[in-house]
């Protein structure tokens, strides 16, 4: 196992107690990243690397062809709908995903995302074969842990929540401790992730100056560029401190949030 290829590595991993691990895959269009874990532990983190690794022959192939305990994979799509559990019916499923637009190459996912809410969301070919190399069975979708992550720690009604990707953000919201809206934004430059924060909050009626973000995903700790700029407008800018793994003090809980929080999606992979 090549230690240069991955961001943190425990002292405790051990290559004979793989088959006690669980291998979480957060796949993107272009990049994936991927945590060992035991139990609650965190043991391998491997920030984001080329999406062509998991299929092509490498290094990383070492640690993707270990017999884990468990396998899942978690896929980010712009591409999904959110449907009320009160209204979903399977037979449906085809009718919804016209709405997504999709082609002869792309895979259609329908699984429960928390306790009121189905998502049906597309994969187009390059993540389809990717997370293949695993089990299909297993795929979740990618902001579901996270979200059950948010609504298992009692989310305030004036709290946005936001994950940052490369050139997109997930928001969520949260009304009575249940998810009200989520979506995903594309952006290049921070004055768009403050113009659509503002727009979700004029679309909830929610007050701005009461009103504070939380971010966590791809921004490193002492990166003030989104807090400058939120700020101007949200009573306050915060980054995540939820936790649902055992890591060391050294690595930055936000950025992993997303990964680790897979964890929780066992039942729902399963579903």
């Amino acid at each position: 196992m090549n230690d240069t290829l991955y961001h943190y590595i425990d002292p405790g991993f051990s290559h004979t107690q793989v088959g006690n691990y669980t291998l979480l895959l957060l796949l993107n269009a272009q990049s994936f990243e991927l945590a060992v874990m035991h139990g609650q532990k965190l043991m391998v983190w491997r920030k984001a690397a080329p999406l062509a690794e998991i299929t092509q022959p490498g290094e990383v192939q070492e640690v993707l062809s270990f017999s884990f305990h468990d396998i899942i994979t978690g896929i980010n799509t712009p591409y999904f709908t959110l449907v009320p559990q009160t209204l979903f019916e399977k037979d449906q499923v085809t009718e919804v995903a016209r709405y997504l637009d999709v082609q002869a190459t792309d895979t259609v996912f329908a699984q429960v995302l928390d306790a009121n809410n189905q998502v049906v969301f597309k994969t187009q070919e390059a993540l389809t074969l990717a997370a293949g190399k695993f089990d299909l069975q297993k795929v979740t979708f990618g902001s579901a842990g996270w979200i059950l992550a948010i609504e298992a720690n009692m989310p305030s009604n004036y709290s946005l929540y936001v994950n940052l990707h490369a050139t997109t953000f997930d928001i969520a919201y949260f009304r009575h401790g249940k998810l009200h809206l989520y979506n995903t934004f594309e952006f290049t430059h921070e004055d768009e992730l403050a113009y659509y924060n503002a727009f979700v909050c004029q679309q909830l009626k929610l007050d701005m100056s009461l009103t504070t973000v939380i971010l966590s995903g791809e921004i490193m700790a002492g990166d003030n560029r989104y807090h400058n700029i939120l700020s101007n407008f949200f009573k306050t800018v915060e980054l995540n401190t939820i936790s649902v793994a055992e890591l060391p003090a050294s690595l930055p809980n936000h950025q992993l949030l997303a990964l680790t929080s897979l964890s929780l999606c066992a039942s729902l992979a399963d579903a």
